[in-house]
C-alpha cells in the first residue's frame, strides 16, 4: 500500500513538473510599449534573454531528472521487456512473471489461422484462432501469482487457461495451487504460437493428451540438478458433465475436461511429470492416473468405474540449427463398456478402452548457412504422426479402422524475429478405411 502510494505521489509530481514548461511556454505576449519606453523596452528584452539562457541548463536537468524517474516507475510496475526464456516447462511469455521485477506484469500471445481443403470447399475455413494476456503479479521475491485469459475464436469463447498462485521456497521446491496446466507433452504447457512447427498442434496433442488441458488442483514442483519436476493432485475428468459437446470416439476423452470452471470434484487424479536437461537435449515423461466417472451410475443402478490412465515419453534436441523431436503415448479407459452405453454410443461409435500414438518430426533453419546468429530463421520442417484411438475396444464394440491414421505434414516456418512468426504447411490424413484428406495451411503469431 505504501508503495502505491508513494507511486501515486510522484506521479502527480511528474504531471506538476512537466506542466511547468507549458504554463510558462503559454504566457501572453508582453503588451504594446507605450512611445519612448523604447530604450526601456529594450533592456527589459535582453534581461529576459539572459534570464532564459540561464534556465536552460536547469530545464535540461529537469528532462533527465523526469527521464529517470520514469523509468523507475516502469520498473516498480513491472512493466519492462525482459529476456524471453522459459520457467519450468511453460511459455516465455507465460513465464515473464518469474523474471519481472516486484509488481505488475503482462504478456501475451495470437494465432490468426486459415486452412483449404483440398479436395473441395466443404471446410474451409479462416479464424482468428486465440487471442491470449497473460497477467502476472510478483508479491515477493518468493510468492508469484500467474494467469492466462484467452478469447478464442475472435472472442466467441472466453476462458480461463490457468490462473494459481506460486509459493517459492527454494529453486527445488515450490507449492502450487490454483488452476494449473497439466504437465505431459510437449505443448500443453509450452503452447505459444513462435515455439512449436505447423498451423496447428499435432493431432497426438490434440485428441490422446487433451491440449490445452488445465484443472483445479495443488502439488509441488522444482528443478534438482537438471531434473524439473512436477507432482499435482487434481480434480478429476467428468465424461458426463454434460453440455453441447460430449466424449465422442474420434476425441476419445478430449470432451472430458472441464477446465476448473464448477468442475465437479467427487473423483480426483494425480499426475507426475519429470524431464531432465542437458545442454541443448531435453528427455522426460509423465503419468497420469484419475477416474472420470464423478461416481455416476448407469440406468440400472450400476456402479461405473472409469479410470482414465495416461503415460507418454518424448524427447527433443537441438544442434546447429537442426532440431528434433520426438514423442510416444498410450491411454487406457476402464469401463468404457458402461461409459459408452451411458453416453449412448454403440458399435463402431464405442469409446477406446485402448489408445496410443506417436510422432517425429524434424526441421532445419536454413538461414543459419547464410547468416548464423542472426534474429531471423526459416525452418522447413516434416512430421510423421501415427495414432489409433480404436487401439482397443470394449466388449460388445466393433474396431473403426478409420480411427487408426497416418498424418504427415510438411512445412514452413518463417521468425522474422524470435516472437513473430509466419507459417504454412501442407497435411495429409491417411486412415486404414476410408478416403485420405489433404488441407493447406497458413497462419500468423506473435508473442509478446
Amino acid at each position: 500500500m505504501r508503495m502505491t502510494i508513494n507511486i501515486m505521489t510522484r506521479t502527480l509530481l511528474l504531471a506538476l513538473c512537466l506542466s511547468a514548461p507549458a504554463a510558462r511556454a503559454a504566457e501572453p505576449a508582453a503588451a504594446p510599449q507605450p512611445a519612448g519606453a523604447g530604450a526601456q523596452g529594450d533592456a527589459a528584452g535582453k534581461k529576459d534573454a539572459a534570464a532564459k539562457q540561464d534556465d536552460a541548463p536547469a530545464t535540461q536537468e529537469q528532462v533527465r531528472t523526469l527521464a529517470e524517474e520514469v523509468r523507475r516507475l516502469k520498473l516498480e510496475l513491472g512493466l519492462r521487456d525482459v529476456e524471453y526464456q522459459s520457467y519450468g516447462g511453460m511459455g516465455p511469455a507465460a513465464s515473464k512473471v518469474y523474471f519481472a521485477p516486484k509488481g505488475l506484469s503482462i504478456g501475451g500471445y495470437g494465432e490468426l489461422t486459415y486452412r483449404n481443403m483440398t479436395d473441395g470447399p466443404t471446410g474451409d475455413q479462416s479464424d482468428l484462432l486465440r487471442a491470449v494476456l497473460y497477467v502476472g503479479y510478483r508479491f515477493t521475491d518468493r510468492i508469484v501469482f500467474n494467469s492466462e485469459i484467452e478469447f478464442e475464436h475472435a472472442g466467441h469463447e472466453v476462458g480461463v487457461e490457468f490462473a494459481y498462485l506460486d509459493f517459492l521456497v527454494t529453486d527445488a521446491l515450490g507449492l502450487r495451487v490454483g488452476n494449473v496446466l497439466v504437465p505431459m507433452g510437449f505443448v500443453n504447457e509450452m503452447h505459444e504460437p513462435a515455439f512449436f512447427n505447423g498451423v496447428f498442434r499435432p493431432d497426438v496433442e490434440r485428441l490422446i493428451i487433451p491440449t490445452t488441458w488445465n484443472e483445479n488442483g495443488v502439488g509441488v514442483h522444482g528443478e534438482v540438478a537438471g531434473l524439473r519436476y512436477k507432482a499435482y493432485l487434481l480434480t478429476g475428468l467428468d465424461l458426463f458433465r454434460g453440455g453441447e459437446e460430449t466424449p465422442e470416439a474420434d476425441s476419445w476423452i478430449r470432451q472430458a475436461r472441464s477446465g476448473g470452471g464448477e468442475s465437479r470434484a467427487a473423483t480426483g487424479a494425480g499426475v507426475l511429470s519429470l524431464e531432465y536437461a542437458a545442454g541443448p537435449a531435453t528427455v522426460g515423461g509423465s503419468v497420469y492416473r484419475g477416474r472420470a466417472d464423478q461416481r455416476e451410475r448407469t440406468a440400472g443402478g450400476e456402479a461405473i468405474r472409469a479410470d482414465v490412465t495416461l503415460a507418454e515419453l518424448h524427447a527433443q534436441a537441438a544442434w546447429r540449427g537442426a532440431s528434433a523431436r520426438v514423442l510416444s503415448v498410450v491411454g487406457r479407459l476402464g469401463d468404457a463398456a458402461k461409459v459408452s452405453e451411458q453416453l449412448g454410443l454403440s458399435g463402431d461409435e464405442v469409446l477406446g478402452s485402448g489408445v496410443k500414438g506417436g510422432y517425429a518430426e524434424v526441421a532445419y533453419d536454413v538461414l543459419t548457412l547464410a547468416a548464423p546468429g542472426g534474429a531471423a530463421s526459416l525452418s522447413p520442417f516434416v512430421r510423421v504422426e501415427r495414432y489409433d484411438l480404436h487401439d482397443r475396444v470394449p466388449a460388445g464394440g466393433v474396431r473403426n479402422p478409420g480411427l487408426d491414421r497416418t498424418a504427415v505434414t510438411a512445412g514452413l516456418t518463417f521468425k522474422p524475429i524470435p516472437t513473430v512468426v509466419l507459417k504454412a504447411d501442407w497435411q495429409r490424413r491417411d486412415p486404414k478405411a476410408g478416403s485420405a484428406t489433404d488441407q493447406v495451411n497458413v497462419g500468423a503469431g506473435f508473442v509478446f
